[in-house]
């Protein structure tokens, strides 16, 4: 009885066991062959662990993907290679191994069709492309009002203008003498000088220091003219206009001085040369240095209608591209060398609570500049920032291949071996290697040397003798 028993539950034990196993093979309702197949291939395939805070070669910290792996069939090396991968490239990986394959052995064929182009490539090359076109069908702006504010970089960015309007034979606008068009007063058209000017009483390139007064600005200038200036931040500025035109002479005492003397005395000081002080690209703009906000408020509403575009001194790579865009120029015109810069030994330290004064006193200049820095920082958004890195990068290795072209090496403004001196040895200046190289003795160049220069070839063309 006990043995029929045990055979019962035998037979129904085996039998249980071959509808399983046919289940299995050509069922498997409860997917028990895929979770096997899976993890079959788990068992052949790499291993992969997630590693935070990984450091590339830039001193950046990423989470990376590092796979560790072995080949198949071989014995196992106690080395481990470890590949990194990004994120993206392991999640393309991820999606491709779960997509449904139509033909197997279709995909395990070895392709005789070289691979597709990477899209991003591709899309690179098409901008570029684009970008040709565009620069092929644009015409040259040869009209600018360029308004040179005081201890921002504008030198270097004069340099360009004069350069591009002297080898064009362009009218600039110039004075009888030395390099300003008004300031303190504001500019008025008869400053300049009927001799320096065509028949038409319009200049092509505006680029000297002035007071911006747009309505006499615009009476000799052309109507399709592009206004642009250039900004810097206020405590870098006013440091360097204070130690550069050295006025701690006039004033008595330096910037070290400054946190010691009150923010009311400060604000009261009389302007340096009438035209020199506080928040200074207020005033080179043509406002009040005392401004309060709602006047830099409407300041502010009408420099954006005004100008096509503002620099800024401490992204002078980008702001060149910008530049060479607006007026449809070539790389060549952009390439300058840095003009009045302070040698190091000239560039005293600042301390926090001096700076926090600085910041104070110029305070009006503080909210213009944040205004056009956010400003640039929309600019550049919408120029693409690839596309920028890529055009900054190109603008720096031609500017390169210019300084090995024509500089010998750089010294201070004084230096007896200088073709044109500067006329101060705080600021840097170079020493041309070629005389004979028209574009290099420009480059070379200082601001005054320039503008006699120009000055006196514009006043050959539209007053010649006899």
């Amino acid at each position: 009885m006990v043995f029929a028993r045990l055979r019962t539950i035998l037979l129904c034990l085996l039998f249980g066991t071959a509808l399983m196993l046919i289940a299995f093979l050509f069922y498997d309702p409860l997917g028990l062959k895929a979770q096997f197949d899976k993890f079959r291939m788990n068992s052949l395939a790499a291993e992969i662990k997630e590693e935070e805070n990984v450091t590339d070669n830039e001193g950046q910290t990423h989470g990376v993907i590092t796979t560790a792996f072995e080949e198949k069939g071989t014995k196992q090396d106690t080395k481990a290679t470890k590949i990194s991968l990004d994120r993206a490239d392991v999640l393309d990986v991820i999606t491709s191994a779960e997509a449904p394959q139509k033909d197997v052995n279709k995909s395990n064929r070895k392709s005789t069709t070289p691979a597709p182009p990477d899209a991003k490539e591709l899309g690179k090359e098409k901008e570029e492309e684009e970008e040709k076109k565009k620069a092929q069908q644009c015409e040259p702006r040869n009209h600018v009002m360029f308004l040179k504010t005081h201890k921002c970089a504008s030198s270097t960015v004069q340099n360009i203008f004069l350069r591009y309007a002297y080898k064009r034979n362009l009218t600039l606008a110039l004075p009888a003498t030395g390099n300003y068009l008004g300031n303190p007063t504001y500019f008025h058209a008869a400053m300049i000088p009927r001799a320096l000017l065509p028949k038409s009483k319009l200049v092509d390139v505006f680029a000297i220091h002035t007071r911006l007064n747009y309505q006499q600005l615009s009476k000799v200038l052309h109507r399709d003219v592009k206004w642009v200036t250039i900004v810097r931040e206020p405590t870098a500025l006013y440091e360097s206009l204070y130690n550069f035109y050295q006025m701690k002479s006039y004033y008595g005492f330096g910037l070290a001085n400054f946190k010691n003397l009150g923010v009311e005395r400060l604000e009261k000081l009389r302007r340096f040369a009438d035209k020199l002080g506080r928040n200074q690209m207020m005033f080179d703009f043509g406002y009040r240095p005392d401004a309060d906000v709602q006047e830099v408020r409407k300041a502010l509403d009408d420099l954006d209608k005004i100008f096509d575009l503002v620099m800024i001194a401490e992204f002078m790579d980008e702001s060149l591209v910008l530049l060479r865009h607006l007026l449809c120029w070539s790389e060549e015109d952009m390439v300058v060398f840095t003009k009045n810069a302070r040698r190091e030994k000239f560039k005293p330290s600042i301390d926090v609570h001096t700076k926090q004064v600085l910041r104070t006193i110029n305070s009006a200049d503080g909210i213009l500049y944040s205004h056009f820095l956010s400003r640039h920082i929309q600019k550049v958004l919408e120029f693409g920032v690839e596309k920028m890195a890529r055009e900054v990068s190109a603008l720096r290795d031609l500017r390169e291949k210019y300084r090995q072209r024509c500089v010998s090496r750089e010294t201070s403004g004084q230096d007896s071996s200088l073709l044109y001196p500067e006329y101060s040895d705080m600021v840097n200046a170079y020493v041309i290697a070629n005389r004979s190289d028209t574009d290099c003795v420009l480059l070379s160049m200082s601001e005054l040397v320039l503008i006699n220069h120009v000055r006196k070839a514009q006043r050959r063309r539209l007053q010649p003798p006899g």
